[in-house]
């Protein structure tokens, strides 16, 4: 069944963010890199918060979750995607990037079902460096 021509744009756009060297995976990778900084910071005030640097309110304890939980959703979508469109026609879903990246998302979201899992928060550095390394080669996007 063919796709309609609206659906398969979406569908080759995404594909195309997906092939390094493009322009629309500069800035896929832009994006990223945002986001991935953004999520350092917010787990830094969550540290800050838990060894009583930052006397925080109970809102501010919530509002930090909350954002725990988008960027989770987030980078789930994210991972979701590459593993459609990366990981598994490439056979590299069991590589070191993919399973850091998953780990990353079950320590954002673990907490909320299961228990705090901080420690595998500190893998979040990996993923920016990996972004960062990506989107240092500026020299081939068209």
């Amino acid at each position: 069944m063919p796709f309609p021509q609206e659906k398969l744009n979406v569908l080759q756009t995404v594909d195309r963010s997906f092939d390094i060297g493009t322009r629309e995976n500069f800035i896929l990778n832009n994006w990223l890199l945002l986001i991935n900084i953004l999520l350092v910071g917010v787990f830094a005030l969550d540290v800050a918060e838990h060894f009583d640097y930052i006397h925080a309110s109970e809102n501010f304890h919530s509002l930090i979750r909350d954002a725990e939980i988008i960027f989770g959703m987030l980078f789930l979508m994210e991972f979701t995607l590459r593993s459609v469109f990366v990981y598994i026609p490439d056979k590299k879903f069991f590589s070191l990037y993919s399973i850091i990246n998953a780990l990353v998302i079950v320590s954002l979201l673990a907490p909320h079902f299961i228990g705090n899992l901080a420690l595998l928060r500190f893998l979040q550095i990996f993923k920016v460096y990996k972004v960062y390394r990506l989107n240092k080669d500026n020299s081939s996007y068209h």
